[in-house]
Order: structure tokens, then sequence, then C-alpha cells
């Protein structure tokens, strides 16, 4: 019989084994054991990811040298609780200084008045929203999760820890895109109190003008997670979700923004940021990290100064590799569009066993992304397609050049069938001629 996990035993029967091996390796270690393996562990990371991977995955990031060199942890264990000038604790005048300095930034950036930046996740943004504006029992209409729609967007994420019911907007598979003629009808009959745009897969702008035209014939507000676009957005691309009606926009604050973990919430209503602040605090926050402030600063202050230019360079290194793919031999999604307009690219893995099959045969070959699930695909089916995010890459300095050079290593791995050990050593020697 299968050993189960101490840790989770609750875990699915694929994690058991993993599980249990290292519960097994790091059970009852001394202080001097554990000093070891962490910094075996660390240098293991630095080694796989940091310097010699190919990381294409949707949602990281690698932050700039300067911000890097702006995280000064001890700030994130000094309690912050208040607003400056009216604080429970003492001595934090320079941390201050950030918590007015970020949220200015953040909201002129994303086209807003005002920013909550004191959210440690995206998903906790979204949970301040689903906290101010629906109470339990209330609907949100989201995005199905076959089109990527967010797990704090469905009822196993934060929408269902809020007690909110979820219903799916109408999609057309077709145009990766709400069903703007069934919309109306589709918002009178559920009338919900939010309407969430935004998914983990983002190759193409919403209509988000013609969504909130819909919204408010039925009083809903219209919210658009750009946890995934946000990089995008603050360089001015892809496009401008509260210029074009949305009442609110969550986002991470690393993935394509490339700042530290964590989430914000802007708007241009003061009522609607009011509400959201007091969601944020005191009602998901005592403390929260603030050593996250000084990283972000710094990055929020590189998009304003460059990030039109850092926004090209992905969505140039996504258009780059989506054409590469398509002529090595690769089903890519969206064809019919040209592929994509934003960071991301999708590809039909079903040929390769599904998404995950394909992500972990392309790990072993030095090539870091994962699976998702593809729109019209039946439901329960396994994740079939594979997402590609260029936002690390292009920080790393990977151009549209080398974009052929990356599908390559795709297409030996798993059209050619190659040994990925020789992939790997490729893959590397491809990271390592890079600057």
């Amino acid at each position: 019989m299968q050993e189960r996990s101490r840790v989770a035993p609750w875990a699915p029967p694929q994690a058991q084994p993993r599980l249990a091996e290292l519960e097994a390796e790091v059970s009852g270690l001394s202080l001097d054991a554990v000093t070891r393996l962490v910094d075996a562990v660390l240098a293991e990371h630095r080694g796989r990811l940091d310097e010699d991977g190919v990381v294409l995955y949707a949602g990281t990031n690698t932050m700039s040298e300067r911000a890097r060199a702006a995280h000064e942890i001890s700030l994130g264990c000094r309690p912050s609780m208040g607003w400056p000038g009216d604080k429970r604790q003492t001595g934090l005048e320079e941390l201050d200084v950030l918590e007015v300095l970020v949220p200015l930034q953040i909201a002129a950036l994303m086209g807003g008045e005002f920013a909550e930046v004191r959210l440690q996740s995206a998903t906790l943004a979204n949970l301040a929203c689903y906290s101010a504006f629906a109470g339990p029992g209330d609907t949100i209409a989201v995005l199905p999760q076959a089109a990527g729609g967010h797990t704090s967007h469905h009822a196993q994420g934060a929408a269902g820890i809020r007690g909110l019911r979820v219903a799916d907007l109408p999609y057309d598979t077709g145009r990766l895109d709400v069903d703007h003629a069934a919309l109306p009808a589709f918002l009178r009959e559920r009338r919900p109190a939010l309407v969430v745009l935004g998914a983990s897969l983002m190759l193409f702008p919403y209509d988000v003008a013609r969504v909130r035209a819909a919204c408010d014939e039925v009083g809903a507000l219209l919210l658009y997670d750009a946890s995934h676009v946000a990089g995008l957005i603050a360089g001015g691309r892809f496009q401008r979700p509260l210029d074009e009606g949305a009442h609110l926009m969550t986002m991470s604050t690393y993935k394509s923004f490339g700042g530290p973990p964590g989430g914000a919430v802007v708007t241009r209503d003061a009522d609607l940021a009011r509400q959201v602040a007091a969601a944020a605090y005191p009602g998901l926050t005592a403390n929260y990290d603030a050593s996250r402030l000084a990283p972000l600063a710094v990055v929020a202050a590189e998009h304003a100064a460059g990030g039109s230019g850092y926004a090209d360079r992905c969505i140039a290194n996504a258009g780059a590799l989506a054409a590469a793919l398509d002529r090595e031999g690769f089903t890519v999604v969206a064809a019919h569009r040209g592929w994509t307009v934003s960071h991301h690219v999708a590809v039909d893995a079903g040929a390769f066993g599904g998404g995950d099959e394909a992500a972990r045969l392309l790990a072993e070959g030095g090539v870091y992304l994962s699976g998702v699930g593809l729109p019209g695909r039946p439901a329960g089916e396994p994740r079939r397609g594979l997402r590609i995010g260029t936002q690390e890459v292009t920080r790393r300095g990977f151009g549209p050049d080398t974009m052929g050079e990356v599908a390559a290593l795709m297409r030996r791995l798993l059209i050619d069938g190659q040994t990925p050990a020789k992939v790997r050593r490729d893959a590397l020697a491809l990271r390592r001629a890079i600057p």
C-alpha cells in the first residue's frame, strides 16, 4: 500500500510519493543540517531557473538589479497598521514615505486615481473586491475555467470562500472572447453584483466598453483582473481597462509587472476605493509584508521611465515565438487571429499527451512552462494546452531572433523525441550565450 503523506494526506494520489519521499529526507534534521539543506535548495534554484533555464512560465518574472537591491527584509518584520499619521506603532516614519509613494505610482501607471497596495497577492485583491461589493449568496459572473478563468474567480477559490454564487459568462470559443450577443440577456437573468474579466491566458484584449455597457443595464460593477497583463498595461500596451470602462482593476505586482510578489486594486472612484481599503485593512490584513514596497516603488519607476519599450519587446517576442512554433510543426492556438497580441502564446499539446505531460518533458530539457486548459474542450478533460509567457526571457535579454532557437528546442523534445539530456545542454548554452 502506498504510504500517505504526513504533511498533506489529503493531497491527490499523484502527489503522495513525492511528499512521502521528501518527508523521509527532511524529518528530524538538526539546525546545522537544516542550514545546509536550505543553502543547497537555494543554490539549486538559482542554478536551474535563475542562471540555466529557459523560463517561459506565464506566472513568473525576475526583478531588476536595482529593485532587488531595494528589497530590505527587515521592513517586513515591522508591524505597520493604520494610515501614515495615524499608526498603532511608532517609529515608522520612513515606512510612511513608501506607503504614500507606491499607491501614487501604481495608480498613475495603471490609469487610476487610487491604489490599494497592502494586499499580499492578486487573489487577496480579488477577495477584497468580493468582500467590499458582494455578500454571501450574491452572484458574480466570470470567464469559464476552460477559457482561462482564474481559480480566485471560481467556487473552489476566493469566490467560494466569500460564499458567492459563480456563473460562467457566455463565451465565444471561436473569438476567444465574451459572447457579446448573449451577454445582455444573461446578465438580466443572473443579476450579478460583479462581472469579472481577465484570465490566466490572455492572448487578446476584451471589449471592455461593450461589457461595461451591459453591466450598467443591470447595475453590476465591472472588475478587470489584470494579473497577467499588468506590465503591458503599465507600458500603455494591450489595453487600458479603466479608460475603457472597468470600475476596478486588480493586478499581480510580479508576473509581467516584474516586481515583488503581491497584489493591488486600482480604481478612479473614491467611494469604491474607500470600500476596498476597508476590506484590505482591517478586513484582510493586520500587519503585512512592507518589505515589498521599496522594490515595488523602484519597479513602478522603471515602468514609468521605459515601460513601453519593455512591453513592446514582450509582445514582439511572443509574436516571433508563435510564428516559430508554427513553422516547427506545432498547433499554435488562435492562428485565425494571428496567434497573440500579448506576451502569451498557447499551443495545443494534445498530440504530446496533454499540456501537463508535455510541460514535464520540456522541463527535463531545460525549458520551463505549464499546462493550461483550452476553450472549447470537453468538461473534465485534462489540460490540453501549453501556456507560454515571454516576460522573463525578455527581461533576461532574449529577443525575436532567439525565439526560433527556443522553438527548435521545444520541437526536438516534443516532436523529434530527442534525449532531454542532450537538449538540456543546448538550452543551457542558449541561456548562457545571452548576457
